[in-house]
């Protein structure tokens, strides 16, 4: 058996008169050729288009072909004409049975004349009436059936016709086949009004009262007309002149034809409008991880008790006030005075992956701002799973990438400059949707309606959507949780409750396994490097070049390229992208190139800015005094405030930093004002057992601040005598580079 299908050998056929529609559009045959036909569009412009027999014969398998035959035909134009646009399967209700009426009774009569038993002529159809209507009642019992209620004469098959009216019939269908007994019945009847005019003016110009946000009932409008009629009757002695109020009916009439649309904009808003009427189609049709990506912001429904003693417990008070935190003691401070102990709600910036819903980013702030979307941005393109393990989540969070399309409304945040750079430096295409139309974000809107409906009441002072909701209940003070609860409740919901719970877009699918069946299907774009991450997400400013390098924080920045740099240019300044997540490097703008330089203390590679300061604060506070800080030391601290606060800081890290160039130089001022960073010397014995050497140092060290001229090097000593003595393995060892 020859199961193979092919439309090579099919070949269509069309007639002068027919009108054939190809995909929504009307032609008609102009001429036919060897391999197809030529047809001329059925509109004004008079355009030709070939089709040839392989592309009809495909056309037509899919269902996109259709011929109306003898369209342009006069008698075909008459009978169209007649039916008014309606097909005969599509008839229904009172029309259908007239028309079943008068074929069954026609069917009857041509099926007795061929039998013998019926001539057409009036005295014959009158002697045969009883049998032509019993089988005409036959007939039409197959489509209408018995005992129908509200019967009219013209529908009732018990009801024979006369003889003149089934000799009318039968013409009509001789001449126009089926379409002949079609009737304008349904079209009988006086279709104007008794009311007159200036009465119909003022009700109608009464009823456009009904179009109002107070929504008045039909009852107040008919109200309204009556007595608009009887103010105007006041005017008129003559009983003539006076106008009669329309009913009541009537009235509700005149209301219910008004346009709903334009009824439900007037009474209850455009938004409800929108959502009644607009039409609900598909969706979107995303199909990869990241395709498109929604954000916006919510405003958490809790309340928050403003402080923190872990996730921020290494910030010093002044950082915990530039957060708007509480601090033991401000409320002694008049500065602070209601501030202290404060309860408020926070502002979460999120993004959502339309295709497998999987939280892909969020950031905590008091407040909406272009540094959250900037930041919100950057988490997308990061492993998470840091914060995952920052609160001890059961799932991973490693749902990262670079997107390819994000989507906004036009909040001040998202239309910032900054953010919509980033993006196009990423290569991320962005498209601002329409403000008040929720529909265009309807992925993200609904993610932080769940938020709404099933994060929120789990916490303690849940301020409840709606005041109907909240009733007398005061989430102000039944607020109990601290920045540290909220956070850690939030990340814990999002990673292992919301990613696993079965979605209803997804055909009953998790968001985290849809992330997993997706991404090993079609892949992610990587994220950016760190040289790009510094140009996107990093601080931009202009520093100071000299032969010391670039200072920032008090880390200082040296390589050969960046020497040979000020050797040739001489330049005063130079501009400078540094990224607070990592300040084992940055990016040096030369001319019109950036170019990568690393820090000098290459165990600085990965460390975070807040984390470096942390530990110069904590190892400066260990002795107040000394202006010189021990690089070992420091790095001594960084080691272990990662191992107690490790977890504390990713948590902290869903919060939005604030590393503005008011702050840096803060820093820079206060705690690394007149501060030298210096390299350990450690004594250790010789090789043959002759005395103790100086190490040489692995890497140059790092002052900040003051300037200082560098010791001269000590020339090579010669050897002590007999084990006495230091000798100097390298003349850098004695060296101290500072810069201002």
């Amino acid at each position: 058996m020859d199961l193979s299908f092919t439309t090579e050998n099919s070949r269509y056929a069309f007639g002068s008169f027919d009108r054939v529609t190809v995909d929504g559009r009307a032609f008609r045959l102009h001429m036919e050729t060897e391999v197809g036909v030529v047809m001329t569009q059925d509109d004004d412009t008079g355009f030709s288009r070939q089709f040839s027999h392989q592309d009809l014969s495909r056309l037509g398998s899919l269902g996109r072909i259709r011929v109306e035959r003898n369209y342009f035909n006069p008698d075909a134009a008459r009978k169209r004409q007649l039916a008014h646009g309606v097909s005969l399967s599509a008839l229904s209700g009172r029309p259908l049975r007239r028309f079943v009426r008068k074929d069954a009774y026609c069917q009857a009569a041509i099926d007795m004349h061929r039998e013998k038993l019926l001539k057409f002529t009036d005295a014959s159809i009158e002697a045969s009436m009883d049998m032509l209507v019993g089988r005409a009642a036959r007939l039409a019992s197959k489509y209408i059936p018995s005992g129908a209620m509200n019967v009219l004469p013209s529908e009732n098959m018990g009801a024979a016709p006369s003889p003149r009216t089934l000799r009318r019939w039968l013409a009509e269908r001789n001449d126009l086949n089926l379409i002949g007994h079609l009737d304008n019945m349904d079209r009988r009847g006086w279709r104007g009004t008794r009311i007159k005019p200036e009465a119909a003016a003022i009700m109608h110009r009464e009823i456009q009262g009904y179009l109002s946000p107070d929504k008045p009932t039909m009852q107040q409008i008919y109200e309204n007309v009556a007595l608009a009629i009887h103010e105007r009757n006041e005017h008129y002695t003559e009983e003539n002149d006076h106008l009669s109020v329309p009913s009541r009916e009537t009235v509700r009439r005149a209301i219910r034809a008004l346009d709903p649309f334009r009824v439900e904009v007037a009474r209850n808003g455009e938004a409800a409008a929108r959502k009644r009427f607009r039409p609900v189609l598909n969706g979107l049709n995303v199909t990869r991880p990241l395709e498109r990506i929604e954000i916006d912001e919510w405003t958490v429904d809790v309340s928050t008790l403003l402080e923190s003693s872990n996730i921020y417990g290494m910030l010093s008070d002044d950082e915990k006030r530039q957060l708007d935190l509480y601090i033991k003691g401000d409320e002694k401070d008049p500065r602070y005075k209601g501030k202290a102990r404060r309860r408020d709600r926070w502002t979460l910036t999120a993004a959502i992956c339309c295709a497998t819903r999987c939280i892909v980013g969020m950031v905590l702030s008091r407040s909406a701002n272009s540094e959250a979307a900037v930041q919100l941005l950057q988490m997308i393109t990061t492993n998470k799973g840091a914060w995952a393990d920052a609160v001890g989540a059961l799932t991973p969070w490693d749902m990262h990438g670079t997107p390819e399309l994000i989507v906004f409304d036009g909040g001040s945040a998202f239309k910032s400059l900054r953010f919509r750079m980033a993006a196009e430096d990423l290569g991320v295409m962005w498209e601002m949707a329409m403000n008040g139309v929720p529909e265009n974000r309807g992925t993200i809107e609904r993610a932080f309606k769940t938020f709404g409906s099933d994060f929120a009441p789990r916490l303690s002072g849940h301020t409840f959507a709606s005041i109907m909701e909240k009733g007398d209940a005061d989430p102000e003070k039944r607020a109990a949780l601290t920045l540290d609860d909220f956070t850690f409740a939030l990340l814990r919901w999002v990673i292992d409750i919301y990613h696993n719970t079965p979605h209803h877009g997804l055909g009953g699918e998790t968001p985290v396994k849809a992330w997993r069946r997706l991404a090993k299907l079609h892949g992610v774009t990587p994220p950016p490097d760190a040289e790009m991450m510094r140009l996107c997400f990093g601080q931009e400013r202009e520093y100071r070049l000299d032969k010391t390098g670039i200072t920032i924080l008090g880390v200082r920045y040296q390589s050969e390229e960046m020497q040979t740099y000020l050797r040739r240019e001489h330049p005063e300044k130079v501009s400078v992208r540094w990224h607070p997540k990592d300040i084992g490097a940055i990016s040096v703008k030369w001319g019109k190139t950036w170019c990568n330089v690393p820090a000098l203390d290459t165990s600085l590679q990965g460390v975070a800015a807040q984390t470096w300061l942390t530990a110069v604060r904590h190892v400066r506070d260990a002795n107040p005094k000394s202006n010189r800080l021990d690089n070992v030391a420091v790095r001594d601290a960084i080691t272990a405030i990662k191992a107690r606060n490790e977890a504390a800081m990713a948590a902290a890290g869903l919060n939005l930093e604030d590393w503005s160039e008011k702050r840096c130089a803060k820093e820079e001022k206060k705690l690394l004002a007149g501060i030298e960073f210096v390299e350990r010397k450690e004594l250790r014995q010789v090789k043959d057992g002759l005395g103790m050497e100086i190490p040489a140092s692995s890497e140059l060290t790092v002052a900040a601040e003051k300037p200082s001229t560098p010791e001269t090097p000590a020339k090579p000593a010669k050897r002590a005598a007999k084990g006495r003595g230091i000798t100097p393995t390298s003349p850098k060892s004695n060296m101290t580079i500072e810069e201002n």
